[in-house]
């Protein structure tokens, strides 16, 4: 195949028209929780793109991230430097979609997939318990953010995307073990809950109060809070497997939920109103602390 051959090939795999029926597709196999199918579908491409589907679906937003349809134009715009470059085996590296034209074969045994809409128009089109989706309407364009601030969910679209006006299933948000958002303007944690495997929070420097939407994140093992506006940490009492956390330069004055942390290693408090005391329990519990 000539060079020529597969950008034609790549420019109409990477349609909207052929990522929405690709999205939609495996977004009702994970529904179904089709994973067999999903590591099948994973396996034919792994010759370009290493995703493991796991026996409770965890993969599967990595998966999906490479058909999502809100990213064609940086697909085409890179497919088609690639091209005017003629870097060929740059080129074969978005290749992998064209693995996936038997796609309808290999999913025709699920009754479920009959009546997908592949319409142009992308629709997060499913309510499971668990998922949330978030639609345009739901957010305005443009937050003044020295006003209200950006919840966390914005924040990962303005990272990722650089606008909050788009559709991100939530479940994108389980499979990444570490995420850095400081500097942020976030002032609303609303998503975090969503971070089930998260391992690694960087939260610094934003205008952050309220840590509840952290309690589920039993993974959690590294945690900058530093330079928020937190005054209480019952919330971190939930996290069982937190090692290191840095409270900084944040109005916190009582840390009595960490004295339970089986695993609390190191504690940064410089830049907090928390008593002596307290601190010397925590370093006699076996923890280091900066104060």
């Amino acid at each position: 195949m000539t060079i020529t051959e597969l950008h034609k090939k790549l420019i109409a795999a990477y349609s909207v028209d052929n990522l929405n029926k690709i999205s939609l597709t495996l977004i009702n196999l994970y529904k179904n929780q089709q994973y067999s199918i999903l590591r099948k579908i994973a396996k034919i491409i792994n010759d370009v793109v290493n995703i493991e589907i796991q026996d409770d679906g965890k993969g599967f937003s990595k998966l999906m991230m490479l058909y999502h349809p809100d990213r064609t134009n940086h697909h085409i715009l890179e497919i088609n430097k690639l091209a005017a470059q003629n870097n060929f085996d740059g080129l074969l590296e978005y290749a992998h979609i064209l693995q996936l034209e038997r796609l309808d074969e290999i999913t025709s045994s699920l009754d479920s997939l009959e009546d997908i809409d592949y319409s142009p128009v992308y629709e997060w089109d499913f309510k499971t318990e668990g998922f949330r989706t978030f639609y345009d309407s739901e957010v305005p364009d443009d937050i003044p953010i020295n006003q209200k601030g950006y919840s966390f969910y914005d924040a990962i679209k303005l990272r990722e995307y650089g606008r909050v006006n788009i559709e991100y299933p939530s479940y994108y948000l389980e499979d990444i073990e570490e995420f850095e958002l400081s500097s942020s303007h976030i002032i609303d944690l609303d998503g975090l809950q969503f971070c089930i495997h998260a391992k690694t929070i960087d939260l610094s420097d934003n205008l952050i109060f309220d840590l509840s939407y952290l309690e589920g994140l039993s993974q959690l093992e590294d945690l900058n809070l530093s330079d928020n506006k937190i005054g209480y940490i019952d919330s971190l009492s939930y996290l069982i497997n937190l090692k290191r956390v840095d409270l900084s330069n944040n109005n916190v004055n009582d840390i009595t939920p960490l004295y339970e942390l089986e695993y609390l290693e190191y504690v940064n408090l410089t830049g907090t109103l928390v008593p002596m005391s307290q601190i010397d329990k925590l370093t006699d519990l076996g923890v280091t602390v900066d104060y």
